[in-house]
């Protein structure tokens, strides 16, 4: 027996019903999940359990790569797996020249153009055009005015992900020639979205501002690691660490950086239970820049 036309459409509508439902229940269980790795305390665990989370995540944005959670969470894994193990890894490696950290900067960078890609299309989801008009000297500061708080967690994701791709590439001057265009990302992310990932914006301009001149602006620097330092009452230790370790190397100040360190090392991870994860690591890092104090005053 033949099916009608109207038959066929009611069936593609429910199937379309059907796949959208799975969709969205999938990305508020993934949403809620995502809190997990956030408060995991083996740094060890979480490393090995983040590249399968990844891709897992990466999938299910395939299936539905306008869906706003996917977009977000596929963003937030590769910027935090880069940031927090692959620039880790680095750090630890010193600022040798080898085959091995090339390959390292390689990866890093990667991901984060990655995440930076996908920080665009969410702000897409909002303003269709805006990639097109962002790419446009002429037109970026125009584009960037018109966001509104709908595309304040894209921006930040690509601001974030272009300035450490910058970071770890300073002889590229090809995407160090991109740096005003990434801070001005993270400005008009601060102006939106000021509380977004424990005051992520904040805390990116922060160490983007604790540079030497002509580059950096300590002043402003320290205004902003104080609104972050302030907002989580010192709890979030991440913050703490990038404090001593940008600002007061700018200002050459090593009584603070020194004390600030310490203060990190000396408190306990769950300080701040939901942000386990980023403590853990910031110990880490408290720890290795201590060592390096003779290097850096």
């Amino acid at each position: 027996m033949r099916l009608s036309l109207l038959t066929l459409l009611i069936l593609v509508g429910c199937a379309d019903f059907q796949f959208n439902l799975a969709v969205n229940s999938t990305a508020a269980v993934l949403e809620r999940g995502a809190k997990s790795l956030n408060r995991e305390a083996d740094v060890a665990l979480a490393r090995a359990a983040l590249p399968g989370t990844m891709k897992t995540i990466d999938s299910f944005l395939c299936a539905a790569p306008e869906q706003p959670v996917f977009l977000e969470l596929t963003g937030q894994a590769y910027a935090q797996y880069a940031f927090g193990f692959l620039e880790d890894d680095l750090e630890a490696m010193g600022d040798s020249d080898t085959p091995e950290r090339r390959e390292l900067v390689a990866r890093a960078t990667a991901l984060y153009d990655r995440a930076r890609d996908i920080g665009f299309r969410m702000v897409v989801l909002s303003d269709a055009d805006f990639v097109k008009e962002y790419g446009d000297r002429a037109t970026r500061d125009k584009a960037l005015k018109e966001q509104t708080v709908a595309a304040g967690r894209g921006l930040y994701w690509a601001g974030f992900a272009e300035v450490a791709a910058i970071n770890i590439n300073r002889t590229d001057m090809d995407r160090v020639a991109e740096l005003d265009a990434a801070t001005q990302l993270l400005e008009r992310a601060h102006e939106l979205v000021p509380d977004y990932f424990n005051h992520g914006p904040a805390l990116a301009l922060a160490v983007r501002y604790a540079q030497a001149a002509p580059y950096g602006d300590p002043e402003r620097a320290q205004k902003l690691f104080e609104e972050v330092r302030s907002a989580t009452g010192g709890k979030f230790l991440m913050a703490e660490v990038f404090y001593a370790r940008f600002y007061a190397t700018a200002v050459q100040d090593r009584a603070l950086f020194e004390a600030t360190l310490k203060k990190v090392l000396e408190t306990p991870a769950s300080v701040m239970p939901e942000e386990r994860l980023a403590n853990e690591l910031a110990h880490r890092r408290a720890a290795r820049y201590l060592k390096l104090a003779e290097d850096l005053f």
